[in-house]
């Protein structure tokens, strides 16, 4: 079985939500100081990038599997040709 190295990009997602993971738990101490405002602002923020982050790579990984499916179609495709080919 092939060992997937991580991109780029998913190494990027990965800061990004653990970021954003550790900046809504702060939120909850804001809260907790009775900053209610600031944290409801900071807890809106931080959940809209966690969702546009997870939504914009989902489409990503989407279109590049859709892609890797079709090249590897194509290939089998031609393979099965050449083949049918030689045994004529």
């Amino acid at each position: 079985m092939k060992k997937r190295r991580k991109t780029f990009t998913k190494k990027l997602v990965k800061w990004v939500m653990a970021i954003s993971l550790f900046d809504l738990q702060l939120s909850y101490l804001l809260a907790f100081l009775g900053r209610v405002e600031i944290a409801e602002n900071l807890s809106m923020t931080v959940v809209t990038t966690i969702i546009g982050t997870v939504i914009t790579y989902c489409i990503k990984s989407f279109k590049e599997t859709k892609e890797e499916e079709r090249l590897r179609y194509e290939k089998e495709k031609d393979s099965v040709w050449t083949n049918k080919e030689g045994e004529a």
